[in-house]
Protein backbone atom coordinates (compact mmCIF):
# COMPACT_ATOMS: atom_id res chain seq x y z
CA UNK A 1 0.00 0.00 0.00
CA UNK A 2 1.16 3.47 -0.80
CA UNK A 3 -0.35 6.70 0.45
CA UNK A 4 -0.40 8.38 -2.97
CA UNK A 5 -2.03 5.52 -4.93
CA UNK A 6 -5.75 5.99 -5.63
CA UNK A 7 -6.14 2.24 -6.12
CA UNK A 8 -4.64 1.53 -2.69
CA UNK A 9 -7.11 4.07 -1.25
CA UNK A 10 -10.00 2.24 -2.93
CA UNK A 11 -8.74 -1.12 -1.64
CA UNK A 12 -8.45 0.25 1.92
CA UNK A 13 -11.90 1.86 1.72
CA UNK A 14 -10.64 5.42 2.23
CA UNK A 15 -11.64 6.44 -1.32
CA UNK A 16 -15.15 5.86 -2.65
CA UNK A 17 -15.82 3.24 -5.32
CA UNK A 18 -18.79 1.39 -6.71
CA UNK A 19 -17.51 -2.11 -5.94
CA UNK A 20 -19.09 -4.91 -7.97
CA UNK A 21 -16.84 -7.84 -6.96
CA UNK A 22 -14.31 -8.45 -4.21
CA UNK A 23 -12.20 -11.35 -2.95
CA UNK A 24 -9.20 -11.56 -0.66
CA UNK A 25 -6.91 -10.91 -3.65
CA UNK A 26 -8.79 -8.66 -6.10
CA UNK A 27 -11.42 -5.97 -6.28
CA UNK A 28 -13.57 -4.89 -9.25
CA UNK A 29 -15.32 -1.54 -9.41
CA UNK A 30 -17.01 0.76 -11.90
CA UNK A 31 -14.76 3.28 -13.64
CA UNK A 32 -15.24 6.90 -12.53
CA UNK A 33 -15.05 8.07 -16.18
CA UNK A 34 -16.46 5.18 -18.21
CA UNK A 35 -15.59 4.93 -21.89
CA UNK A 36 -18.50 2.54 -22.50
CA UNK A 37 -21.47 1.30 -20.45
CA UNK A 38 -20.25 -1.29 -17.97
CA UNK A 39 -16.65 -0.01 -17.97
CA UNK A 40 -15.00 -1.40 -14.84
CA UNK A 41 -11.57 -2.01 -13.39
CA UNK A 42 -10.34 -5.28 -11.91
CA UNK A 43 -7.20 -4.77 -9.82
CA UNK A 44 -5.08 -6.76 -7.40
CA UNK A 45 -5.43 -5.66 -3.78
CA UNK A 46 -1.65 -5.83 -3.35
CA UNK A 47 -0.01 -2.68 -4.73
CA UNK A 48 1.97 -3.42 -7.90
CA UNK A 49 3.36 -0.68 -10.10
CA UNK A 50 4.38 -3.07 -12.88
CA UNK A 51 2.97 -6.29 -14.33
CA UNK A 52 6.17 -8.14 -13.44
CA UNK A 53 5.46 -7.36 -9.76
CA UNK A 54 1.94 -8.83 -9.72
CA UNK A 55 1.79 -12.10 -7.81
CA UNK A 56 0.87 -14.86 -10.30
CA UNK A 57 -2.00 -15.98 -8.05
CA UNK A 58 -3.35 -12.41 -8.06
CA UNK A 59 -3.06 -12.28 -11.85
CA UNK A 60 -4.97 -15.55 -12.16
CA UNK A 61 -7.67 -14.27 -9.82
CA UNK A 62 -7.92 -11.03 -11.83
CA UNK A 63 -8.68 -13.09 -14.95
CA UNK A 64 -11.24 -15.19 -13.07
CA UNK A 65 -12.89 -11.98 -11.83
CA UNK A 66 -12.87 -10.56 -15.37
CA UNK A 67 -14.63 -13.68 -16.63
CA UNK A 68 -17.26 -13.34 -13.88
CA UNK A 69 -17.77 -9.65 -14.65
CA UNK A 70 -18.13 -10.48 -18.36
CA UNK A 71 -20.83 -13.04 -17.55
CA UNK A 72 -22.57 -10.57 -15.22
CA UNK A 73 -22.57 -7.81 -17.86
CA UNK A 74 -23.87 -10.11 -20.56
CA UNK A 75 -26.75 -11.28 -18.34
CA UNK A 76 -27.64 -7.72 -17.28
CA UNK A 77 -29.57 -4.98 -19.07
CA UNK A 78 -26.34 -3.10 -19.84
CA UNK A 79 -25.81 -3.12 -23.63
CA UNK A 80 -22.78 -5.38 -24.15
CA UNK A 81 -21.61 -6.23 -27.65
CA UNK A 82 -18.17 -7.34 -26.53
CA UNK A 83 -15.54 -7.11 -23.82
CA UNK A 84 -12.04 -5.64 -24.00
CA UNK A 85 -9.33 -6.55 -21.51
CA UNK A 86 -6.52 -4.06 -21.04
CA UNK A 87 -3.66 -4.00 -18.56
CA UNK A 88 -1.99 -0.65 -17.87
CA UNK A 89 1.62 -1.27 -16.77
CA UNK A 90 3.14 1.72 -15.02
CA UNK A 91 1.82 5.26 -15.07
Amino acid sequence: MTDDCIFCSIVSGTAPASVVHETDRVIAFMDIAPVTPGHMLVIPKAHSADLVDVDPADAAEMMTAAQRMDAALRSSTVPTEGVNLFYADGE
